[in-house]
C-alpha cells in the first residue's frame, strides 16, 4: 500500500495543477475578450463621433453653399433644389457602392480592432 501513496500523492498535484491551468487560461479569456470589446467599442464610438462632427459640417456646408448659389442664381429655389440634387445623386452612388465604400472598409478596420 505503502507503494501508491507517492502516486496517489503526485496524482493529486497534477489535478490541482490542471484545475489552476484552466483557471487561469479562463481568466486570461476573459481578459482578452474584455480588451477586444473595448477596443472595438472605442473605435465604434469614435467613428460616431467623427461622423456626427462631419454630418454637422456637411449641414453647414450644403447651407453656405445654398445660399452662394441662390445669390448668384438669383433665386434660393433653384439652389436648395440643385443642392438637394447633389445628395440624391450621392446617395444613389452610396447605394450603388455601398459594400466597397461603406461596408468593407469599416467591416475590416472593426475585424483588425478585434483581432489586434
Amino acid at each position: 500500500m505503502k507503494d501508491t501513496d507517492p502516486l496517489l500523492e503526485s496524482a493529486g498535484e497534477t489535478a490541482e495543477y490542471v484545475r489552476q491551468y484552466v483557471k487561469l487560461q479562463a481568466d486570461y479569456f476573459r481578459l482578452d475578450m474584455a480588451e477586444r470589446i473595448a477596443k472595438v467599442s472605442s473605435l465604434l464610438l469614435v467613428m460616431l463621433a467623427i461622423g456626427a462632427l462631419g454630418l454637422i459640417a456637411l449641414l453647414l456646408l450644403s447651407l453656405a453653399a445654398a445660399f452662394y448659389l441662390g445669390r448668384l442664381w438669383g433665386s434660393y429655389v433653384p439652389a436648395f433644389l440643385s443642392v438637394g440634387g447633389f445628395y440624391v445623386l450621392l446617395a444613389v452612388l452610396f447605394w450603388v457602392f455601398k459594400d466597397r465604400w461603406l461596408t468593407n472598409p469599416l467591416l475590416t478596420s472593426i475585424i483588425r480592432a478585434f483581432f489586434k
